[in-house]
């Protein structure tokens, strides 16, 4: 991890842009959709679907492998093995930090999270993109995701009985998984299928350089159909990262990526965001926790939002009251050029 200075303005003009812009409106809504006030009473769409289905929380943690996958593909060519592998390893182990790792037993520990998929897909597409030609990944991609659909049919799609869970409870244990540990939304097992919108980030950042945004609405729209015509027989599902869910998300990213206007004067509210999106990730995640495990964020939810707002609105404001603290912190390492990266 390295704190990095920039203060020449040609490099301000050459990283706005819209995967920077995207990148932060990601990790914005990432902290909102996790600290909604209050979990039982969170604003409709800010909550993850219950099982199958998609509401726009389910959108955020594919919106932003893809974008991470439009990032690498800037960089891959001069990316070494050893700063991939050492990038992947502190991610991990951010992740295991958030988990509660030197807090928790280790018998106990969650060794999967967040920034766990988000290491290990990046691996995973750094590989792909580093060792095999163009029509290898897409091919190589096609092929995972048929697989995938192919593995979670073998069982029923519920939340004791998915194949998926089976496979993480014997990779890892279940001990070591979410929840009850009948099945890991962010599990090793899916971990590959969600690779692909990384690797789709990857294209779909060079799509845009070589054939123009026409290009790219045509590709998500294609994205988007297809994934809903599988659905019928293959269910959206975040939880399992069902296969569908990947092609259907894959296609609004792109959307969203078109979308953004990276020479809009309001772009760098969201570029503050993105220029220093693991600080603001991880930090926000322990605040949250200390503020959970006190009370103190029921506390401030119930007697600053509730009286005002109600259940739901008051939800919604105590999270972008949260996210605009945030905000004010990293506009201030914004403004001192301090950017810090993994």
């Amino acid at each position: 991890m390295s704190l990095v200075p920039a203060t020449r303005a040609s490099e301000r003009l050459r990283r706005l842009t819209s995967l920077d812009v995207l990148r932060g409106a990601t990790v914005a809504l990432m902290i909102v959709v996790e600290n909604q006030g209050s979990g039982a009473h969170a604003f409709p769409g800010a909550a993850h679907a219950s099982w199958n289905g998609l509401t726009p929380a389910d959108l955020v943690f594919p919106l932003f492998l893809f974008v991470m996958g439009g990032s690498l593909a800037q960089s891959v060519d001069r990316l070494t093995w050893a700063r991939a592998v050492r990038r992947t390893a502190v991610l991990f182990f951010l992740g295991l930090v958030l988990n509660g790792l030197g807090r928790v037993p280790l018998h106990s520990l969650k060794y999967m999270g967040v920034l766990q998929r988000i290491a290990l897909c990046y691996l995973l597409t750094v590989a792909v993109v580093k060792l095999l030609p163009p029509k290898r990944q897409w091919q190589m991609a096609v092929g995972v995701l048929v697989a995938w659909w192919a593995f979670l049919s073998l069982g029923p799609l519920t939340p004791q009985g998915n194949t998926a869970g089976w496979l993480d409870r014997l990779l890892l244990g279940a001990e070591h998984l979410y929840g009850d540990g009948s099945y890991d939304p962010s599990g090793l097992a899916s971990t590959p299928a969600a690779a692909v919108n990384v690797l789709a980030g990857v294209w779909a950042a060079r799509w845009l350089r070589e054939h123009g945004r026409s290009f790219i609405v045509r590709a998500g729209l294609f994205c988007v159909g297809s994934g809903l015509l599988w659905a019928i027989v293959h269910p959206v599902n975040k939880r399992l990262w069902t296969s569908s869910f990947v092609v259907v998300t894959v296609g609004l990213s792109a959307l969203a990526l078109v979308a953004v206007g990276e020479r809009d004067r309001y772009a760098w509210v969201f570029e503050v965001f993105g220029r220093n999106a693991i600080v603001v990730y991880v930090a926000s995640e322990l605040v949250s926790d200390v503020l959970k495990d006190t009370g103190a964020r029921e506390w401030l939810y119930r007697h600053l939002f509730v009286p005002w707002a109600g259940l739901h609105v008051g939800s919604l404001a105590y999270a972008l009251a949260f996210v605009g603290l945030w905000w004010l912190a990293l506009c201030a390492m914004w403004r001192r050029r301090w950017f810090v990266s993994v």
